[in-house]
């Protein structure tokens, strides 16, 4: 299961959709309602799927459309364009010998990025309003913005310590305020589905794999695992990513890598290609660890869903 999700979600983030236009997109989507209901183009794949190209146009869809509305998500929140821009953010973030403007200026546009892709991958049986979201985006940035400044400013007034661990500790204070702050964005962005409950849905069909989309109420304890297992996701996403590189640098600038005419720029360039490398490769698992159509026994739920004919009831965990 766990490996059948690892390879779903690296099809799925692959920055390599983020080429496809609109038209590509719609004729992909079109084929694939096509291909499950036995009709048309779609039925002419049926034992040829290879020939037809249909995993091709089954990671397209399922790396741009939302699962819950059908529609397309903006290019730049999706979980295929999460490399790129996190790419130039995390880069921004571990520039050397940051000021206070630029840890505010990095936070505050890591937390505009995530308050986008929040909401654009969250569950959508709950809406927001326009005042809810600008709340929830002052918020988060607030904090992350808090978290980091403070952070920031402690880490040169630990006299008792080394240099060198000072540095170290300097270096994972991104990591410390980005995951912290993410947790905190999430909440914010989707605590409706605490409040109001989210949608759960009967099991998918065991004879042909579809999901169900018969609705079959809505629940708030549902939404709190759904946000828990994002968030958790987030903070795994993060670990290798603002953690592993810092210290690989570290590691060399104390091995004097670095001491040539060329080292700051070797050291810059090889920062950010190691962040790269790490959103690439721990991407897909981090998100892999919980099923985007979460599970869960409706004796876990309210008191009004454990009498349901079910051993589990399903549910949009969001991304």
């Amino acid at each position: 299961m766990v490996i059948g999700r690892l390879k779903h979600f690296a099809s799925v983030t692959s920055p390599l959709t983020l080429l496809a236009s609109s038209t590509e997109l719609a004729n992909a989507q079109r084929f694939l309602r096509e291909y499950q209901d036995g009709v048309g183009e779609g039925r002419k794949a049926w034992g040829k799927e290879d020939e037809y190209g249909l995993w091709k146009k089954k990671q397209l869809v399922e790396s741009s459309i939302h699962p819950d509305t059908g529609l397309s998500v903006p290019l730049p929140f999706r979980l295929s364009a999460f490399v790129p821009t996190n790419l130039l953010i995390v880069g921004g973030m571990l520039m050397p010998n940051p000021t206070i403007k630029g840890v505010i200026f990095w936070q505050f546009a890591n937390q505009s990025l995530n308050v986008a892709v929040n909401y654009s991958n969250a569950n959508k049986s709950i809406s927001m309003t326009n005042t809810e979201i600008a709340k929830a985006y002052a918020s988060a940035t607030i904090a992350s913005c808090t978290i980091a400044v403070g952070l920031t400013s402690l880490v040169p007034r630990l006299r008792s310590l080394a240099p060198s661990t000072r540095m170290l500790l300097g270096k994972l204070v991104p990591f410390v305020a980005v995951a912290s702050a993410g947790c905190v964005n999430i909440g914010l962005m989707r605590w409706k589905e605490i409040r109001d409950g989210i949608s759960i849905y009967k099991p998918k069909d065991e004879v042909t794999g579809r999901f169900s989309d018969e609705v079959l109420g809505k629940s708030s304890t549902a939404g709190k695992y759904a946000i828990g297992q994002t968030a958790a996701s987030r903070v795994l996403t993060n670990i290798p990513t603002l953690i592993l590189p810092p210290l690989i640098i570290t590691l060399l600038e104390r091995r004097g890598a670095f001491d040539r005419p060329n080292g700051k720029r070797l050291s810059t360039a090889l920062n950010l290609g190691l962040i790269g490398l790490s959103l690439l490769v721990f991407l897909p698992p981090a998100i892999a660890v919980f099923p985007q159509r979460g599970a869960i026994s409706p004796k876990k739920l309210e008191d009004n869903y454990h009498d349901l004919p079910y051993d589990h009831v399903e549910f949009n965990k969001g991304l």
